[in-house]
């Protein structure tokens, strides 16, 4: 199901302003499974930010308000001096899992229309402009402070990626526990798994298992 579940509502901590004086936490980016290349220029932003949350481990590292400050701060991104609220983490968190739900739509996986309406909902909250930089080139930009124009970044992203045709190469790993979202650098975009190796293998070895037990079970039923 898209957006954040109850379990992640329940991490959310007290409203929390800016310290004064207080310098950008530094947020280590995780390391990619079975050594894959992490996404080029926007996109690794929103690899990033989808893979802040480790679902089998049960590791979030937004789990309050200062969590996702200090990740805005490390990742150049608006809001990271502003007065951080529960419903603008709830936001982050849900726009977030829509990405994933986009992100499994790129795996070759249906999308839930939540995630699209969630998405939507950010865009129409924080309209983007286009902005030309010193060198002439032009880019979208969020409107407005805040939580939302750090989402409204990353939604800009996303469009920056898709006009590059990186976009579609930004997945999330096929096993349901896993949903880790990679970079398939394949020529052919066939990349399926976060690493073979790991979840890969798993997967084949619970397919295989479920084929020997299938043939055991036909071949008793043959025997009755």
């Amino acid at each position: 199901m898209t957006g954040f579940s109850e379990d992640s509502t329940q991490r959310i901590g007290p409203d929390l302003p800016p310290a004064e004086g207080a310098g950008p936490v530094p947020v280590e980016p995780p390391s990619e499974p079975g050594g894959r290349p992490a996404a080029p220029g926007a996109l690794g932003r929103i690899q990033a930010f989808v893979n802040t949350i480790d679902l089998e481990g049960g590791v979030d590292e937004l789990d309050d308000s200062a969590a996702l400050r200090a990740w805005l701060a490390a990742n150049d991104l608006p809001g990271a001096d502003a007065y951080v609220t529960r419903d603008d983490l709830s936001r982050a968190l849900a726009v977030r899992e829509a990405l994933r739900e986009i992100l499994a739509g790129n795996a070759g996986h249906g999308i839930d229309p939540l995630a699209i309406a969630t998405l939507d909902a950010i865009a129409a909250a924080t309209p983007l402009t286009v902005r030309f930089a010193l060198d002439g080139r032009a880019a979208l930009a969020p409107q407005g402070g805040g939580v939302d124009a750090a989402l409204g970044r990353l939604l800009a992203d996303v469009v920056a990626s898709g006009l590059e045709g990186s976009w579609a190469r930004l997945k999330v790993c096929r096993n349901e526990a896993c949903r880790w979202a990679f970079y398939d650098g394949s020529k052919n975009r066939s990349g399926a798994w976060c690493t073979m190796a790991v979840c890969g293998n798993r997967m084949k070895g619970r397919r295989h298992r479920r084929r020997v037990t299938a043939a055991a079970q036909k071949a008793r039923d043959l025997n009755v």
